[in-house]
């Protein structure tokens, strides 16, 4: 019979599974990274997966919940640094510094491909609530910040949306991707903030 995992254990097993995950999803992506893999790499058996995740999906959304963290939090270290700014100023450069975290961290293929595979396993409030999925988490940040804006918010979201959808095609349209972003992203805030 096999002796439980002590807390150590359970730790750094369970660190080596988010690295292996965070590791093979940047490179293979979900579909072709295999629990055989992921479990090989920890040094555990499959069985024992179990007792650290509910299944290889639950264990990629958590890897998918760091980077959304490292999104957020860097986004509001530009939204904090514009002490003296206008709320529009401020609201731009939050959702400006969103999408060049994105594109900084190397998850435009995983957006695009991995994450809503993912989301297929979350219920669809849950999902939604999440800035790599959708505007919503964009836009809850925004006004945790005390943005007002002068549209109903459902024009707002939809607005964060299509930006958020439009660094999908970054490789389709290239170099001019970022100063285009910016202008869009400065033009909505001007417009759609008070």
């Amino acid at each position: 019979m096999a002796l439980p995992f002590t807390d150590e254990q359970r730790q750094q097993i369970r660190m080596r599974l988010f690295e292996s995950a965070q590791r093979h999803i940047m490179h293979d992506g979900v579909m072709k990274t295999s629990l055989d893999t992921l479990t090989s790499e920890a040094g555990i058996s499959k069985s024992s997966f179990y007792k650290f995740y509910e299944s290889k999906e639950q264990l990629f959304l958590e890897v998918a919940g760091t980077w959304e963290e490292q999104i957020l939090s860097g986004s509001q270290k530009a939204l904090a640094s514009g002490e003296g700014m206008s709320s529009k100023e401020r609201a731009a450069r939050f959702v400006y510094a969103v999408f060049e975290t994105i594109h900084q961290l190397g998850l435009v293929r995983f957006l695009r491909e991995d994450l809503p595979q993912l989301n297929s396993f979350l219920p669809e409030d849950e999902a939604r609530a999440h800035c790599l999925t959708s505007a919503k988490g964009i836009f809850d940040a925004l006004q945790a910040a005390k943005i007002r804006f002068t549209a109903p918010d459902e024009v707002v979201l939809s607005v964060i949306q299509l930006m958020y959808l439009s660094i999908l095609s970054i490789g389709d349209i290239g170099e001019n991707f970022f100063p285009a972003l910016h202008e869009l992203v400065v033009s909505a805030c001007d417009r759609l903030v008070a």
